[in-house]
């Protein structure tokens, strides 16, 4: 009898387990292909942020690159654009007495008070005027191969002969950080404010270009002397106009 219901609690047990048999298998062949499908989504995104990091990266440097390329092009034009900003400013003159020059760069820095220009002459025996906007800049003094050396106003070269006042009461000027008239004679009455323009007595320029005011006199034993607040600014040296004709038309 106990065998009996052995063997029959067998058969039931091989029943259920034929019963359950399928079920059990695809539960797990589902939790295997989940995991399975977990585990390549994780594997992708990981690739996936891979690759943007290194799109990323790729296009970083391209930008770099493009964005060097602008610099240095805005580093090229910005000399040209401030030229032409100074290039609006600056009177535009038709005169056969006149050349137009540009700055080409400083003749020897630190000193900012002598420069280049483009003016071409081969052989500059006397000092050429150099003109800014009816304002006397400075002198051109040598020619170097296919270019000229200047100096400005504020050079200790430089030096021109000028008319004071309403009078053209005559004098020499000299440059410098101050810049002064000499060999004035004593008998001329001189005002404080008068008005300094070139006289062209030494051919370097014409007569009538602008050059300064006197702000202040001091008496010398022969002469007098001035000293003046030039109009030029010599700070921005860009463009001029050469006096290349000695033979001016009073």
């Amino acid at each position: 009898m106990n065998n009996r219901y052995f063997y029959l609690l067998i058969a039931i047990l091989i029943a259920i387990s034929f019963y359950f048999k399928q079920p059990i298998t695809n539960n797990i062949l589902s939790a295997f292909n989940y995991t399975k499908l977990t585990i390549n989504n994780y594997i992708d995104s990981i690739f996936k942020s891979i690759s943007t990091h290194f799109n990323q990266a790729e296009q970083i440097k391209i930008l770099r690159k493009e964005n060097k390329q602008y610099k240095d092009y805005i580093v090229q034009i910005t000399p040209m654009l401030n030229n032409y900003k100074e290039l609006k400013k600056f009177l535009i003159i038709q005169d056969p007495k006149l050349y137009f020059t540009q700055t080409i760069s400083y003749a020897k820095l630190p000193d900012i008070t002598s420069i280049y220009v483009t003016y071409n002459e081969n052989n500059i025996s006397t000092p050429r005027g150099l003109v800014y906007n009816n304002q006397a800049a400075g002198i051109v003094v040598k020619s170097i191969k296919n270019f000229s050396l200047a100096y400005l106003n504020n050079n200790d070269n430089t030096s021109y002969t000028v008319y004071i006042g309403k009078n053209k009461i005559p004098g020499v000027l000299f440059g410098g950080k101050h810049m002064i008239i000499k060999y004035i004679p004593k008998y001329k009455k001189i005002n404080i404010g008068d008005l300094v323009k070139t006289s062209g007595l030494d051919t370097i320029f014409y007569e009538g270009i602008n050059v300064g005011r006197v702000i202040s006199i001091t008496q010398q034993k022969l002469y007098q002397e001035v000293e003046i607040q030039p109009f030029y600014n010599p700070l921005h040296p860009t463009f001029f106009y050469v006096v290349k004709n000695n033979e001016f038309v009073k």
